[in-house]
């Protein structure tokens, strides 16, 4: 098993057999972004996906009417994928993500995706069903900030 393959195992790649996820890592690309660096803007198009494998990216969400409008919902690392909504229409990301340091990504654009899922359903298959699981996970992280931030609200006034 690969480093990358080790990586994801109980993540994005859970349940793929080793050639499916060999056709998948085939059609990635390995891009490296500086600390900063805005991948992606909320409600923006969903053009790629992404998967860690060094450095972090943190997901920011843009609360209405607030005077610091941008909160970090959740800082994420290696191991972790970032970018469901490429596969989900209408197809728009629901938050910005930005890198943590210097981020090395894999990356596959949607339509490669979509082709990659036409040639093997069970991928497709399993590839939706544990991004089912990372989007659940996602909405949770979500409502965990949202009550925090509602608690310090109430707690100051504010």
């Amino acid at each position: 098993m690969s480093n990358t393959t080790a990586l994801f195992a109980e993540g994005l790649f859970k349940g793929l057999a080793p050639d499916e996820t060999t056709a998948f890592l085939r059609q990635c690309h390995e891009k490296t972004y500086k600390d900063g660096t805005r991948l992606f803007l909320e409600q923006s198009e969903a053009k790629k996906l992404y998967l860690i494998l060094n450095g972090g990216i943190s997901l920011h969400f843009e609360m209405p009417q607030r005077e610091n409008a941008d909160t970090t919902i959740v800082s994420l690392k290696p191991g972790s994928t970032v970018g469901w909504s490429v596969i989900v229409p209408p197809y728009q990301y629901r938050l910005s993500g930005y890198c943590n340091g210097e981020t090395t990504l894999l990356e596959i654009d949607r339509e490669t995706l979509e082709k990659l899922f036409e040639t093997n359903y069970h991928l497709a298959y399993i590839f939706m069903r544990n991004i089912a699981a990372l989007t659940a996970e996602r909405l949770n992280q979500v409502q965990d900030k949202l009550a925090i931030v509602l608690a310090n609200e109430a707690a100051t006034g504010w």
